[in-house]
């Protein structure tokens, strides 16, 4: 069954809709999706090293567009959506130290976030709420994610055969890691 997901994965990451739902995804983690792009970006970076640049541009551009839908979220929606979305994850206490934090260290801990796979959406909302200069959460936005899915695209340029021939070799061990740190991820936003 593994494999078969794989190979279903390695196809779909050629498709000439993969792109499409690359940027919804990157949309959508930043502000509702609990998934990261991730998982899509990988297979396809290694299937077309030669369009890693390409994939990383679209995922940055929606990543930090759907940034802009979760500080929407919490500057204008947080009493009702913006709180069910950090009840939801259980994120009640980190919403609160960040907001403890936020005056004086927001943009750092913006621009961390945004260059970590840890979701984005946590911080996305919680600048809206807190009123972050806008557009200073733009830039920081932009930059942290643009630095983070560039940095992975180069990665992926320069170690894609290695990579491949790893998860093909070893899809058990590729797909426990995978878990590992979607699961590293998800705990990480919880305690910290």
């Amino acid at each position: 069954m593994l494999k078969k997901t794989y190979d279903w994965i390695v196809s779909f990451s050629t498709h000439p809709k993969a792109v499409w739902v690359l940027a919804i995804v990157a949309f959508a983690e930043s502000s509702i999706f609990p998934i990261p792009p991730i998982p899509l970006l990988v297979p396809m970076c290694v299937a077309q090293p030669k369009r890693a640049w390409y994939f990383a541009a679209v995922c940055a551009i929606s990543s930090a567009l759907g940034g802009i839908v979760g500080y929407g979220i919490g500057h204008l929606l947080y009493d009702s959506v913006g709180q069910w979305i950090i009840h939801t994850y259980g994120l009640e206490q980190q919403a609160e130290n960040l907001r403890a934090r936020a005056n004086d260290y927001w943009i750092w801990i913006l621009m961390t976030k945004g260059l970590t796979p840890i979701p984005f959406k946590l911080v996305t909302i919680m600048s809206g709420l807190i009123d972050f200069n806008f557009v200073l959460f733009l830039f920081g936005s932009f930059f942290a994610r643009f630095t983070f899915f560039f940095l992975m695209a180069a990665a992926l340029r320069v170690y894609g055969d290695q990579i491949r021939n790893f998860i093909e070799t070893r899809l058990k061990l590729a797909t426990f890691i995978l878990l590992f740190f979607l699961i590293g991820g998800f705990a990480a936003i919880r305690y910290i």
